[in-house]
């Protein structure tokens, strides 16, 4: 049984036709570059002739970086792992004008076709064009979108989640969630089985499928990529959705954003379980952010720094926390609970930090080194439930993570270039027991109260580390680009559970009656938590792939490859109770083959263009079923 859940296969195929699309730059969301776009072409004279050996320099305008790359015998130019921007193309060749294509915007893992048509004259005379965005995506072949700056800043997002963007994408379906939730998501199908992503790294909880390992905060957000099918073999981990967070960076220019947010109870709409105005439930929110980029050495060095904080606060309103009567009330009193630990209500607070530091560094025309930092913690005391529980069952909710991510992205020639990606994360949640939390055994005195020591009290839940490694080389050569790598992600889980013991009463009398000894058994139930609260486990998921984009025609391209995924499981204990839990089983056969087709079938005012594709895709096992 083990074997089987321990990977998911879906193989999928689709076929799409756009139309309506205009202008030379093409865009190609192929997920091959998670924290970076590529520029590619063909340089031609009038009669469409190719041209070799044309000298082409690509520049980012906002930090001023610059690549150097000469078409081949065939006039094809490629320029992989650039850094996301705004970029100019500029083009000389000896007895043909110099041309200059300007307003060329890269996102998140894009491929920009920018074909360059060059005019007979003077190397001193200069052209310059400057490219519109296209109307559609003429010649990508995933299922997905990018987000890019301007919607990720203006469009209306009242929960201040940015992971709720992905209900946004087509074949997903859900519900959103508050600020540091995790959305409900449907992708394909398949109910939460999202692999999320932070600059190209993972930031998916291994424990449970579809849930973020780390929140972050939507003013520390510059695009958001999401795929939900055709991607190349270089990505997987999922049969759903990827929807990969990429962090702002900085910019030759200062850049920097202040705001303030409140609400207040009188704002909200009354809910519909409310039948006057006057007694709405208390809901007021505080929130500040913080953000600033910039440059420390121009043309070379940047940096971007933000902060947010949120303060929330909520009140139980009266006779939702304890619903037991006066003389109820006083029975127990006499019994030995405290008065304290009836309250008509009880406010409840929530206080959040989020951080993030990043710089992108040109070290010298070869390298380019990314550095990433975020930080979160949350602390939400007296989290308490409702219904029949006092105020001893209240614990306190610790919730804190950080993320370490680096990326070097190398050119080795001008045919061979390295990504090098690695991240240390670790997530630790925690109920603690507060001033206002009751001790010796949990007392359930059915449909009237519940006291004593809450059943979840000093629980880890749980402190989960990540160590990853990934590295991705492209060799591009005449009409290919060939790109394989590998990497893992070590992960460890600790978990320690609740110590109880529960004690279940059909009435108060009863209850008395063991109390004072009269009928110690006098209980219709009795739980107890045994064996070790304490389980650590580590696991690693290996990770291989080649992958080949081959521009056939210049109407035709095909991209295939293969992955392999091994996912190695936590050390059985040989001595556990069960025979399911004395040897886990691993499944070394995911081989993912992978195949996409763009076609350009017609050109003009009103191309058409047809893209299929078809892969097989393994997932994740959940790492908690190994607990049970």
């Amino acid at each position: 049984m083990i074997q089987k859940l321990s990977s998911f296969r879906l193989v999928s195929l689709c076929l799409l036709v756009f139309a309506l699309f205009s202008g030379s730059v093409y865009q190609v969301n192929a997920q091959s570059q998670a924290l970076n776009g590529q520029i590619e072409g063909v340089v031609t004279d009038a009669t469409g002739a190719a041209i070799p050996n044309a000298s082409i320099t690509i520049k980012n305008i906002e930090t001023g970086s610059e690549r150097q790359v000469t078409s081949d015998e065939s006039g094809v130019y490629r320029a992989p792992l650039l850094p996301l921007g705004t970029y100019q193309v500029t083009v000389e060749v000896t007895n043909f004008k110099r041309l200059v294509r300007e307003g060329i915007t890269l996102t998140t893992g894009q491929t920009a076709t920018v074909n360059l048509g060059l005019e007979a004259g003077d190397v001193s005379a200069t052209v310059t064009v400057t490219s519109d965005a296209p109307v559609a995506d003429a010649a990508k072949i995933d299922v997905g979108r990018v987000m890019n700056t301007r919607e990720v800043q203006n469009l209306p997002l009242v929960s201040r989640n940015p992971y709720n963007y992905s209900l946004l994408q087509a074949n997903v379906t859900g519900r959103p969630n508050a600020e540091f939730g995790v959305p409900r998501i449907n992708a394909n199908g398949y109910a939460r089985r999202t692999n999320y992503q932070l600059d190209g790294n993972s930031n998916t909880q291994a424990d449970r499928p579809g849930i973020r390992l780390m929140p972050i905060s939507e003013t520390f957000v510059s695009e958001v990529q999401l795929v939900t099918n055709g991607f190349s073999a270089e990505f997987g981990n999922t049969p759903g959705l990827i929807m990969n967070a990429v962090t702002p960076s900085g910019t030759n220019g200062i850049h920097g954003s202040a705001s303030y947010r409140f609400r207040r109870t009188p704002f909200y709409a009354r809910p519909f379980q409310y039948n006057s105005p006057t007694n709405l439930p208390t809901n007021n929110v505080d929130n500040l952010t913080f953000a600033v980029g910039g440059p420390i050495i121009k043309d070379r060095w940047h940096y971007y720094g933000g902060y947010e904080y949120i303060k929330r606060d909520l009140a139980v309103e009266p006779n939702r926390l304890v619903s037991i009567t006066a003389s109820q009330q006083a029975q127990l009193i006499v019994a030995g609970v405290p008065s304290s630990a009836f309250v008509a209500a009880i406010p409840v607070s929530q206080k959040a930090n989020f951080y993030i530091f990043r710089t992108d560094a040109q070290l010298n025309e070869a390298n380019r080194l990314t550095g990433r930092f975020n930080y979160f913690d949350n602390n939400s005391p007296n989290n308490i439930g409702g219904g029949a529980n006092t105020l001893q069952r209240s614990i306190d909710f610790i919730d804190k993570s950080y993320s370490l991510g680096l990326q070097l992205a190398s050119t080795f020639s001008t045919q061979i270039f390295n990504e090098f990606r690695f991240q240390y994360a670790k997530r630790d949640s925690r109920n603690l027991a507060n001033a206002n939390s009751g001790t010796g055994p949990s007392i359930v005195i059915t449909g009237i109260a519940n006291f004593g020591s809450p059943e979840n009290a000093n629980t880890l839940l749980p402190l989960e580390t990540t160590t990853q490694f990934q590295d991705n080389l492209t060799w591009t050569r005449g009409d290919h680009a060939v790109k394989f790598g590998g990497g893992l992600n070590r992960i460890g889980d600790e978990r320690v559970s609740g110590v109880f013991a529960r004690f279940t009463f059909s009435s108060i009398a009863n209850y008395l009656l063991a109390r004072n000894g009269t009928n110690p058994r006098s209980y219709t139930t009795y739980i107890e938590a045994f064996g070790d609260p304490e389980i650590k486990y580590k696991s690693t998921f290996y990770n291989f792939f080649a992958q080949d984009d081959w521009k056939v025609t210049r109407k035709l391209k095909f991209n295939y490859g293969l992955r392999y995924d091994l996912y190695d499981v936590p050390d059985a204990d040989a001595s556990a109770p069960f025979s399911f839990s004395q040897d886990f089983k691993i499944d070394k056969n995911n081989f993912a083959p992978r195949l996409g087709i763009v076609y350009g079938l017609r050109e003009g005012t009103r191309p058409t263009v047809i893209r299929a594709s078809a892969g097989v895709y393994y997932d994740t096992p959940p790492l908690d079923m190994y607990l049970r």
